[in-house]
């Protein structure tokens, strides 16, 4: 199924529709907060591993691509994107498929519990937190960060993974 990015002339628009403001009407409460950046179609995700770290320390591996697709639902109390991986992760058959994201003021946020895949192949509880920065041109910059408790990885213990990643329109 083919997947457009909805452009930016076109998402206000969506979002007056979303929350139920037609064009002369009396705007609904939270109507007068910054519109979101539209999420929405296929994306790849690349995933910049080369400069991930451990606890500020680098932690290099080899940078992935996973592709995603996005959905974006408003309505009064704001907006909600869900982020669906395309396919499941071979190296982490147990990661979430899905993740919510809420527009917070001028980016998407978004945390969750997470099984983190550590290098002996046993996983570990941990909190995942991205945030999502539009570029202008309908692509994101944001940041991940893996907060992981006691005992942790072998022989890492506990502490914080950071990557930076970045969505591109796949125009698919």
């Amino acid at each position: 199924m083919a997947h457009r990015y909805l452009a930016g002339a076109a998402w206000p628009a969506v979002v007056a529709t979303a929350v139920g403001v037609a064009i002369g009407s009396t705007p609904l409460a939270g109507a007068d907060r910054p519109q979101p950046a539209p999420l929405y179609g296929a994306y790849d995700t690349f995933l910049d591993h080369a400069q991930q770290t451990f606890n500020g320390q680098p932690r290099a591996s080899e940078p992935s691509i996973q592709p995603a697709d996005f959905t974006t639902n408003c309505d009064a109390s704001g907006c909600v994107a869900h982020w669906l991986l395309a396919g499941r992760l071979a190296d982490n058959p147990n990661a979430p498929t899905l993740f919510d994201y809420q527009w917070a003021t001028d980016r998407w946020v978004s945390s969750s519990d997470y099984p983190f895949h550590c290098d002996d192949h046993s996983t570990v509880a941990t909190l995942r937190s991205d945030f999502l920065l539009p570029n202008g041109d309908g692509s994101f910059h944001g940041e991940r960060t893996f907060t992981v408790g006691a005992p942790g990885c072998p022989g890492d213990g506990p502490g914080v993974y950071w990557l930076p990643f970045t969505l591109t329109p796949t125009g698919g």
